[in-house]
């Protein structure tokens, strides 16, 4: 067995009367080791599950994060997810927790972009907030950076306060640029409130629909047996709908392809005022750059950003502001 797996923790959290007969190292991940545990049930069937430990001081909380967020995912739309099982602390183990999940044989080659589509928007339109407003009901953790999702009534005041809590890693990361700095406060104070104000303006509302939170090529895969899509590696939250394709527009994920965020569209509309969207997509985009900045410093990432930055900033700031 796996040595990262002989914490009775992680067996101890299989449901009752599971035999562990094989476990081992499955999968690659940045932030943990995982594994596949197959089990044979009373039945004498067999189950496969999968185990992902986390180690450091923010471990409990990762875990807490990602458990919480697929839980939610599944218990919304239970056919894109695998089902979560356990989290909790190892017992052997310093500073660490464990997360198990089923298992699914997945494929990770690019998804089909028009079930891709229909699928995600399904889960928006699906979701209810239970509070009504923006935000999740632990912190959800993009990797090991937390994101800034407490509940929140406005849209407008919501994705001020991710962005700003994504730059603050940024900066923490990679140090003050004040050309970048200068650029970002006008986005906060100026371009957010201009360009998402009009989504909660003149009777409209915002939605707030439940959002994968990092749904890149990584976290989607199909499963080879039944030919369905599924998505895993979750830090989900309540936004937006357009919020959730927003990182289908950069440079350093592959499904950049104008064709996925059209099939998504195509299945739920854009908001009013619908011309505004690709604006909208590019805002929405800078926090993936500047979370991608601050995961992998020196990135050309933080250039991207401010290039998006003033772009929004020429067209939605008047020419008289000074740059602070």
């Amino acid at each position: 067995m796996a040595t990262f797996l002989r914490d009775t923790a992680v067996i101890e959290a299989l449901p009752q009367g599971d035999t562990v007969i094989l476990a081992e190292r499955y999968g690659n991940s940045a932030w943990s080791s995982t594994a596949r545990i197959t089990v044979q049930k009373e039945d004498g069937s067999l189950h496969d599950y999968f185990a992902k430990i986390i180690t450091g001081e923010l471990a409990e909380a990762r875990v807490l994060g990602e458990y919480n967020c697929m839980l939610e995912l599944w218990k919304t739309m239970p056919s894109i997810v695998s089902q979560p099982r356990a989290h909790g602390k190892c017992h052997g183990l310093d500073a660490a927790c464990y997360f198990v999940c089923d298992y699914l044989e997945i494929d990770h080659r690019p998804p089909d972009a028009a079930k891709l589509g229909a699928k995600i928007a399904e889960l928006h339109r699906v979701s209810e907030s239970p509070t009504g407003q923006f935000g999740f009901h632990v912190t959800p953790y993009d990797g090991k950076l937390a994101l800034a999702a407490e509940w929140d009534p406005s849209w407008v005041s919501f994705y001020g306060k991710l962005l700003k809590g994504v730059y603050q890693h940024d900066i923490r990361v990679n140090g003050y640029w004040k050309e970048l700095d200068d650029a970002m406060e006008l986005i906060l104070t100026r371009v957010v409130p201009r360009l998402l104000g009009p989504l909660e303006e003149d009777g409209r509302t915002v939605k707030p629909c439940l959002i994968h939170g990092d749904l890149r090529e990584e976290n989607i895969g199909t499963e080879l047996r039944t030919g369905e899509l599924y998505i895993f590696d979750s830090c989900a939250y309540y936004a937006h709908h357009e919020m959730a394709i927003g990182m289908w527009r950069v440079d350093h994920h592959h499904m950049k392809a104008k064709e996925y965020r059209n099939q998504y569209f195509q299945n739920y509309e854009p908001d009013e005022p619908a011309e505004e969207c690709d604006d909208r997509n590019r805002l929405y985009a800078i926090r993936e750059l500047i979370m991608y900045s601050a995961h992998v410093p020196g990135s050309k990432a933080r250039e991207q950003a401010l290039e998006d930055m003033m772009h929004l900033i020429e067209q939605y700031v008047e020419e008289d502001t000074p740059m602070l």
